[in-house]
């Protein structure tokens, strides 16, 4: 449930947006899924290492929010998940599965970019605007994890694609 290689992989490495899974374009909660590993929230993604969130990415190592994800090391969020640590603002908060909306262990410091942001041009997590990469948006036009809003690739999503 957090490995890598995925486009939206939310608690993986190696994805864009991966979830917790690993190899998968949005792998939620398995390898090689919507939301896993090598997806946007797993490492090597968006969120996470080698992403948007994790190690060696915007947020994270190498990903936007996991370790080779969106929320994981080489991801999106975080090392090895959305809701990992070890990223580029370093916290562990569990979003939408353990704590709903709320930081775990959040080590919270300056330039803090990574998630629920409300404005416009940010690349992280839980972006309430549009044009933004990462996951939770609220908009359209964007590529992440539980969109609420139209033309959306990821898991959890509340309205038409």
């Amino acid at each position: 449930a957090h490995a890598g290689d995925a486009h939206h992989a939310h608690h993986v490495a190696d994805a864009h947006h991966a979830h917790h899974v690993a190899d998968a374009h949005h792998a939620h909660h398995a390898a090689n899924a919507h939301h896993a590993a090598n997806a946007h929230h797993a490492a090597n993604a968006h969120h996470a290492a080698n992403a948007h969130h994790a190690a060696n990415a915007h947020h994270a190592a190498n990903a936007h929010h996991a370790a080779n994800a969106h929320h994981a090391a080489n991801a999106h969020h975080a090392a090895n998940a959305h809701h990992a640590a070890d990223a580029n603002h370093g916290f562990h908060f569990n979003l939408h599965d353990n704590n709903s909306h709320t930081l775990h262990h959040a080590k919270a410091n300056a330039c803090f970019d990574d998630s629920h942001h409300d404005d416009a041009h940010h690349d992280g997590a839980h972006h309430d605007d549009a044009h933004h990469d990462g996951a939770h948006h609220d908009d359209a036009h964007h590529d992440g994890a539980h969109h609420d809003g139209a033309h959306h690739d990821g898991a959890h999503h509340n309205a038409t694609t």
